[in-house]
């Protein structure tokens, strides 16, 4: 078995989250000041109907900031472990909300073109009629550098199984 790769392994999968919930809310708040303080300003001079404007404007913006921040909270963690890959897919803070196990001498990684021109690639998990997509918030180059990676973890999944198979053959010769 390769040495440099260990035969329990965990990949963390989730978005690349360049917005936290505080900041979010400081963004908020800064833009809603802003946005607030010209409204009521033309409302003063007469222009009210610009209030109602920013205020569906600043509703839109919240709802916006507030899916952004829940999906960050995606994960996908792959464990690999001697013979098997688990995989786990929730949302931080609801833990683990689907879980499926594959054997790992069996598993590929696989890409897969998207339905249409546009579509991105699909990276899914096979292991004969079972298949899991996995990725779907990265980007391309990400999903192929995690092929790569997973290709990598896959194998010695499988040269670990030939080890012990070449063990036990041995032992009861």
């Amino acid at each position: 078995m390769d040495s440099t790769i260990p035969a329990r392994t965990r990949l963390v999968i989730g978005p690349n989250a360049s917005l936290s919930g505080p900041q979010a809310v400081c963004v908020m708040a800064g833009i809603s000041a802003v946005s607030l303080g010209i409204a009521g300003f033309l409302a003063w001079r007469g222009f009210w109907p610009v209030l109602a404007w920013a205020g569906l404007e600043l509703a839109g913006l919240g709802a916006a900031l507030w899916i952004s921040i829940r999906r960050n909270a995606y994960r996908e963690v792959l464990r690999f472990e001697n013979d098997r890959l688990r995989v786990e897919l929730g949302m931080l803070g609801r833990g683990v909300q689907s879980v499926c196990d594959l054997p790992r001498s069996s598993t590929r990684a696989l890409l897969e073109p998207g339905a249409t021109a546009n579509e991105s690639r699909r990276l899914l998990l096979s292991s004969g009629p079972q298949r899991i997509e996995i990725g779907r918030c990265l980007i391309e180059e990400e999903k192929v550098a995690l092929q790569k990676r997973l290709k990598e973890l896959l194998r010695s999944g499988w040269e670990h199984c030939s080890a012990e198979a070449a063990g036990t053959v041995s032992a009861e010769t």
